[in-house]
Order: C-alpha cells, then structure tokens, then sequence
C-alpha cells in the first residue's frame, strides 16, 4: 500500500520515533523519502525481497518506489528515528543529491551497518533533524533543513565512492537524460504507454530510447513497465477491496488472463492468494499519518 505522508511543518520534513510490531504487517511505500536510525533493539527490515537484520547504530535508506516493513525481535524490540522527506526539497537544491536514493532496487545495499565510517555522523544528523522538529527552537526549520541536506550529501559521496572522476560524471549526466522518462512512466503507467512516448520524452528515437534505457535502467523499458504495474497492482490487493479484475485494469493491465498468468510468475501465487497471504484485512487506512505505520 502506498502511505499519504503529511508534513507537520513548512518545510517538507518530518521526524519521528517508532518501535515496529513483532508480528508481521503489510508491505507499504510512500511518497517521501526515508531514512531510518536503529536507535536501540534488534529487529529486521524488509524491502521488497530483501531482508535486513538490524540493530543498534545502523542506518536504513529506503526510496518513494519499494515496499518495505520493520519488524522487532519479540525479546529485544527495536527503536528507530525516521526521517521522511519529500523528494523535491533536494531537486531544489542539487539535482544529485536525488543519485542515492534513485538506485536500481536488485543492486542496492539499503542498509549502512554501525561499524562503517557513514554510520556515526550520519546518525548525528538524524539526531539533530528529530531534535530541530522536536523542540522548534527559533531557527529550527533552517537547522532540520541544513542537517537533512547534508545528510544527504555524505550519502552522495559515499554512493559515489569507487567510482572514477569519469564515470561518475557519466553517471550524473544520465541520471539527468532520463529521469523525464521516469518521471512520465510514473505519471503514466497506468494508462496504455508506448515506447515512443518514452522516446519522445527523450527527445530520441524508439530504437534510441530503447538502448538507452536498457543501458541505464539495467531491465527493457517492457518489463521496467510490467513491475510497476504489478506493484502497483500488490498496493491495490493489499489496500483496497477490489476484485482481481478490478485491480488489473486499474493497474495498467488489459487483459485479465494476462494479469493472472504474470502476477502468479513474478510472485508465485495467484492475486487471491497473495492478497490471503498478506493479511490485507490488517492495514491501516490510507490516508494514515507517518506514526500509524
């Protein structure tokens, strides 16, 4: 299911504590971004198909486009301080401050364990937002603001780490060629969206923009669309009462048969099941606040 974050300041930021459930609770993603210190406890975080064990001074960094849960370990409950902010907050700032959370989700680590050099002055900063929004001193926006921005800075840096002075260059400039691309196939991807919409987004021709966004995307611009039709198509199983056909054509999907025959081969049972399987009767209502996780 897909949160609806709101912020509770004039700045788009928000901090907060929380200790997960030890039971298992529904997958869900958000339109902010995330990032999560393990303050105390021991615990796992989930996103997507991987699994992290967690504990006290790790670091969690999740993007606006996975599923992801925590969860407590039933004899030593974890505590977290999220920081949830709202992606265009760093686009008006530095367009690259956006590279470490517009990783491909199958090669990213999300997780920054306590004993690497990024853990202790990243968690600091973490500290500092939540204290900023916590205590509203004068000034505090600016303050939020400052130590958000260059948290993200040190995971800039840290992202670029290993790579050459060329090929991170390479990897900015196409970071800026194709996110209009993105940005149009997550406007719309639920309608019927051609390779050429791509291409004209591109300013390339089809056979152009295919190579390139293969390239850069590591997956066809075909299946880069399939998986978000079918997240799309799980956040609807999971937060809503539709009818399988419902969810399919709500989901970008034209033909039914269709749906089931690649929903059961990328998640191994039918929507039915799945949507058995993940208890949806358990979630939250969608319009909840960033604590109600």
């Amino acid at each position: 299911m897909k949160l609806t974050i709101t912020y509770d300041h004039s700045i788009p930021i928000n901090a907060f504590q929380w200790t997960p459930s030890v039971s298992a609770k529904p997958l869900h993603m958000h339109t902010s971004l995330e990032i999560g210190l393990c303050t105390s406890g021991q615990g796992e975080f989930q996103i997507g198909d991987k699994r992290y064990a967690v504990s006290p001074g790790d670091l969690i960094v999740v993007n606006n486009q996975e599923l992801h849960i925590a969860r407590s370990d039933a004899h030593d409950p974890s505590c977290y301080i999220f920081v949830n902010f709202d992606p265009g907050l760093l686009l008006a700032e530095e367009e690259a401050l956006l590279l470490p959370f517009a990783y491909r989700p199958e090669c990213y680590v999300n997780r920054i364990p306590a004993a690497s050099e990024l853990a202790a002055p990243a968690a600091a900063l973490v500290r500092t937002i939540h204290r900023e929004l916590e205590t509203r001193e004068e000034g505090y926006r600016s303050m939020a603001k400052s130590a958000l921005l260059e948290l993200c800075v040190l995971l800039l840096r840290n992202y670029a780490t290993g790579w050459s002075q060329r090929e991170w260059q390479r990897l900015t400039a196409s970071f800026r060629r194709i996110r209009p691309a993105l940005a149009l196939i997550d406007q719309r991807y639920r309608e019927q969206l051609e390779l050429a919409d791509v291409a004209a987004a591109l300013g390339m021709s089809s056979s152009q923009a295919s190579r390139f966004f293969t390239r850069e995307m590591g997956r066809s611009f075909k299946d880069y669309l399939l998986r978000l039709r079918l997240r799309e198509a799980k956040r609807l199983l999971l937060s809503t009462r539709k009818s399988a056909a419902e969810v399919c054509f709500e989901s970008g999907f034209q033909s039914v048969a269709t749906f089931y025959r690649l929903f059961k081969s990328e998640a191994g049972m039918s929507p039915q099941d799945y949507r058995r399987e993940n208890d949806w009767s358990a979630i939250i209502e969608k319009d909840a606040q960033p604590m109600s996780r």
